[in-house]
């Protein structure tokens, strides 16, 4: 008796145990399961698109349902099966469906808090992408695939600032290098195609990932640039041979512009009204200040203050902020959109701006 209880006190042990056990396996891939994500990222897309008012967005989304239906009608009965064992053409598309669902991802968490140029380059970085991958063709056994373009400590990256400096970048994905065979090789042209003056250099490569360092100038031009990976596959009795081509989409923003425009209320101690407005000088740079002095006649013995400004972005969109109020011998901060602040100090008379370090995840 005691024997057996403590074979039901152990199998119950056992059980529990069991069932704080989390499986440390993925599941294979499926077309089934690719199907699902590009739905739900179509769906959280074509929201987002909603709420910026945003048509190119909109037209990306009804792409990504276009390329899950596509999927349902040439998986068939292998809807289900893990990629691996389906034929090539299939599974290419199915890996292709997957590269669209991880950048539409990582667009969808970096996008919000980015501002003017910044969340215009994004959009045009994930827009485009979404299309190449949509209208690529070719297959082979080790079709390679660019799933995400991201800084080295794996952050996603969708476009850079305007910049001369050198540029660390990797790209992520499948099948991007074949440890039998040469080095790939990685072109970058602008969107017609033509190969720009400042060509990337591999610094490693694996066959999920190769890493890259952009030469000095590559940010001299703003716009859309292609990153193109050719790679070689080693077959049984046949060598290093060419597979298809597979592409990555990387922005270059617009330079930064941001205005401020400013109403300053003063509050005489006769209870009138002053109101003064202003403008400062453009912001051109993250991390930038900017200021002006206000004409110290407005009001000779002020009691209060109050302060809105009107912040407007390279892209057009615009946002108002205020007023605040405060009394004649106090400060006054707000924030501004895009993590920029606007102040005012009676005691120097100065209305100024500040703009925070970059905010825009995604962009660098």
């Amino acid at each position: 008796m005691r024997s057996a209880g403590w074979l039901v006190l152990l199998g119950c042990c056992g059980a529990l145990a069991a069932g704080h056990v989390q499986a440390q396996i993925a599941p294979r891939l499926t077309g089934e399961a690719v199907i699902g994500r590009l739905d739900t990222v179509r769906q959280e897309l074509a929201e987002r698109a909603n709420n910026l008012h945003d048509d190119r967005l909109t037209a990306a989304s009804t792409r990504l349902g276009t390329m899950a239906d596509a999927l349902r009608k040439s998986l068939g009965n292998k809807i289900s099966q893990p990629v691996d064992i389906i034929d090539e053409g299939s599974r290419v598309a199915v890996w292709r469906a997957d590269a669209a669902v991880q950048r539409t991802r990582a667009y969808l968490d970096a996008q919000p808090g980015c501002p003017g140029s910044d969340a215009k380059a994004m959009a045009d970085g994930l827009v485009i992408t979404i299309d190449r991958l949509a209208t690529a063709s070719g297959s082979s056994k080790a079709t390679p695939v660019v799933s995400s373009v991201e800084t080295i400590d794996h952050r996603p990256l969708f476009a850079l600032h305007p910049g001369s400096m050198p540029i660390a970048l990797a790209l992520a994905g499948t099948n991007l290098a074949d440890p039998q065979c040469a080095d790939p090789q990685v072109t970058l042209t602008d969107e017609h195609g033509k190969l720009v003056d400042a060509q990337p250099v591999i610094t490693g490569s694996l066959p999920t990932r190769i890493e890259l360092k952009l030469p000095n100038g590559i940010g001299n031009t703003s716009g859309t640039y292609v990153l193109h990976v050719v790679t070689k596959h080693k077959s049984f009795l046949m060598g290093c041979s060419a597979q298809p081509e597979a592409l990555a989409v990387l922005q270059v923003t617009q330079p930064m512009r941001v205005s401020v425009n400013y109403e300053l209320t003063a509050t005489c101690s006769n209870g009138q009204r002053m109101p003064i407005s202003g403008s400062l000088p453009d912001i051109t740079a993250y991390g930038g200040t900017a200021s002006r002095q206000v004409d110290a006649a407005m009001c000779p013995d002020p009691s209060r203050y109050a302060i809105s400004a009107k912040v407007a972005f390279g892209d057009g969109n615009s946002a108002s902020v205020g007023p605040v109020e405060q009394s004649a011998t106090a400060d006054i901060t707000m924030g501004l959109p895009a993590g920029f602040t606007l102040s005012w100090s009676p005691s120097t008379r100065t209305v100024f701006v500040r703009s925070a370090s970059n905010v825009c995840k995604g962009v660098y």
